[in-house]
């Protein structure tokens, strides 16, 4: 197992996806993001091909099931030609099998696992092999790394999608535990389905490498591929790259003592032009106001003095108003505040009853009902405080 060579880890491309919340807002955002998937993608074969690498693991998810196409399956099997080394591919949950990909074949360099286990030899490569196994379907349940099993005088990468020790926390597809994993006479496992890129064991190498491209605010961070050098009959680089076109941004600011060009300052020393950011305002101060009266202008304002998409505002800021001073009065402001804190400290079930009274909210009775009591009583509160902020801001 002396053999000298280098492979790109990656997973979770999900080519095609199409951002439906972001194009219907901006249709040109939506598909800017599109593309950026496909641009992460050919960075990766760029970075192959500039590295010298001698092949490619894809660890699944190709594409996204509701948004594979013959354009998009097409230009991928160009981007794996241009790759020009042995590409293999498993396949995840939202791989899917459809009639027409035998019109629009892999380049030979690809070589795509099937539902039991492959074992190949590279050739030129002595002493290493590729173990690989896709998903049956779109909902696995197979442990899958308990079923294969590396050749004791060869370096072994194990190829496949999985979710190891519920890592993905939301979904539970392949699942399987990270003791299923060790003395099995596999070196380095390249998986995927969790798109956190993480390393859960380096004895042997268990490795997420994230999506290349995160596609909502929850997928912030830098995106790419791993890069992984072995050198003995062992790892001796693992190095991550990131390939992302635009990276997704969670900004915490607190406005107390704060103007608006203080929070442009502050917000443009955590971001960089072309970024995705959601702003998250806590804290008191007189911007409270002006954030909840002006949302929608403020969020555009910000994207275009940071040079970047600003995705969202979320204020869970409180007016600068002596709200105890307020409540002691007469008018409307006082009237409202005692209703709010009213309502604040009612039973769940009677918040939860005007809620609902919306015919809109009522649709998400499930989702109101699952708050806990200190939840509902916060809602309440950011109620009574947008509408004094509303109040104040008319007089």
């Amino acid at each position: 197992m002396g053999a000298h060579f280098r492979f790109v880890h990656c997973a979770d491309l999900h080519l095609g996806s199409r951002f439906k919340g972001v194009s219907f807002r901006d249709q040109a955002m939506g598909e800017r993001m599109t593309e950026s998937v496909f641009e992460s993608f050919g960075r990766i074969v760029d970075l192959a091909k500039s590295e010298g690498v001698d092949f490619m693991v894809v660890a699944g998810d190709a594409f996204d099931e509701s948004t594979i196409t013959p354009a998009t399956r097409h230009r991928f099997a160009s981007e794996l030609r241009r790759l020009g080394v042995p590409c293999f591919i498993a396949r995840g949950n939202h791989d899917p099998h459809t009639s027409w990909e035998s019109s629009i074949p892999y380049p030979d360099n690809v070589h795509e696992f099937g539902t039991e286990p492959e074992y190949i030899e590279l050739e030129g490569l002595d002493g290493v092999e590729i173990v690989g196994v896709s998903f049956e379907d779109w909902h696995e349940e197979r442990n899958l790394p308990s079923m294969v099993r590396g050749s004791p005088d060869k370096f072994t990468i194990a190829c496949m999608h999985c979710d190891v020790d519920s890592a993905g926390a939301q979904y539970d597809y392949s699942p399987c535990r990270l003791t299923d994993m060790l003395g099995r006479g596999v070196d380095y496992w390249a998986i995927g389905h969790v798109h956190k890129r993480a390393v859960l064991c380096e004895d042997p190498y268990v490795v997420y490498p994230g999506n290349i491209q995160g596609r909502k605010i929850t997928e912030s961070g830098e995106k790419g591929c791993y890069l992984v050098t072995v050198d003995d009959g062992r790892v001796s680089e693992l190095r991550f790259v990131p390939t992302q076109g635009m990276v997704w941004r969670d900004v915490l600011v607190d406005i107390s003592g704060k103007s608006m060009d203080g929070v442009i300052s502050e917000v443009r020393g955590e971001v960089a032009a072309g970024d995705v950011v959601r702003i998250t305002f806590t804290g008191s101060g007189e911007l409270d106001s002006m954030l909840r009266l002006h949302t929608a202008e403020n969020e555009e304002y910000l994207s275009k003095v940071l040079g970047c998409t600003v995705c969202g505002l979320v204020l869970e800021t409180t007016p600068d108003i002596d709200m105890d001073a307020r409540a002691s009065g007469s008018d409307m402001t006082a009237k409202v505040i005692a209703a709010g804190r009213s309502m604040a400290s009612s039973d769940r079930d009677a918040i939860i009853s005007v809620i609902t009274s919306n015919p809109i909210a009522a649709r998400h009775r499930d989702y109101f009902e699952s708050l806990p009591d200190e939840r509902l009583s916060e809602l309440a509160e950011a109620a009574t405080g947008f509408l004094v902020a509303r109040l104040e801001g008319s007089r």
